[in-house]
């Protein structure tokens, strides 16, 4: 017997997109603060999908939160798109459609392109895909970028780690290098991506960075911190008058600094 849509369970992943929508209707004006907080939390909460449906069923999605399988309309018909046909089909036409996630053309299934990386929903879909390639959430070192990712684990192999470049897949680049004794993995599982994904959205506002954007994003062990050393994220954030800012905050969101632009 096939299970009803509304009765899939719901992924991490799944939390984390819907938080990444209701973070964008916040911005955009169509939740007030409170109204955000309430439908967040019941994000997090969320067992199947027709709960997160639930959540996001009156809001407008952007089209690079289109991606997700919750605004593709997993769990009902879909009907939430703004964007003008007109602009879908000459997106698909030119290869340009980076939030139309999940096309098809007759019987064909496209592949899907990647979210931007850096965002709550790129965190997520990194670490579902991190996760199934190697069976574990555990890395040395992380670093998101819009468009791709590094990450640093152990090879398994004495003295070796693997240096890893993931744009959909995960390709070695470079030659094996050397693993110090010393050196200590994390869990990328501990990140509370909901709270990450608020963080990330406005971190050029928190850093003061006009018309900035995040340029990358890099999670480890704060350096020179010896056994009291802790896993920090650090936001850094950009524009095009150069200028430069970062914040650095704990894997459960936790702020720990912001280093503002210099006016």
């Amino acid at each position: 017997m096939k299970t009803s849509p509304q009765n899939l369970r719901a992924r991490d992943a799944d939390r984390a997109d819907v938080c990444a929508m209701l973070d964008a209707a916040l911005a955009d004006g169509q939740l007030t603060a409170a109204e955000h907080e309430t439908r967040t939390a019941a994000a997090m909460r969320a067992e199947h999908f027709a709960a997160l449906d639930r959540l996001v069923d009156d809001l407008q999605v952007t089209a690079d939160l289109a991606a997700t399988p919750v605004a593709r309309g997993l769990a009902r018909a879909p009907r939430r798109w703004w964007i003008p046909v007109g602009a879908i089909v000459l997106a698909g036409l030119l290869g340009a459609g980076a939030g139309l996630l999940g096309r098809t053309v007759g019987d064909a299934v496209l592949d899907d392109p990647l979210p931007d990386l850096t965002t709550g929903n790129g965190f997520a879909h990194f670490l579902a895909d991190y996760r199934a390639e190697y069976g574990t959430t555990v890395a040395d070192e992380l670093t998101l970028y819009p468009e791709y990712a590094r990450v640093d684990r152990d090879s398994g192999k004495p003295g070796k780690q693997d240096d890893l470049q993931y744009r959909g897949d995960f390709e070695k680049w470079g030659s094996q290098s050397s693993r110090p004794p010393d050196t200590r993995s994390f869990d990328l599982a501990t990140v509370d991506l909901a709270r990450y994904a608020r963080l990330v959205a406005g971190a050029p506002q928190s850093t003061r960075v006009p018309d900035g954007w995040v340029s990358h994003v890099t999670v480890g062990y704060s350096p020179g911190g010896g056994k009291d050393a802790e896993v920090e994220i650090s936001i850094y954030v950009k524009n095009e008058a150069a200028q430069n800012a970062h914040l650095k905050i704990r894997p459960n969101g936790e702020p720990i600094a912001v280093y503002p632009v210099k006016r």
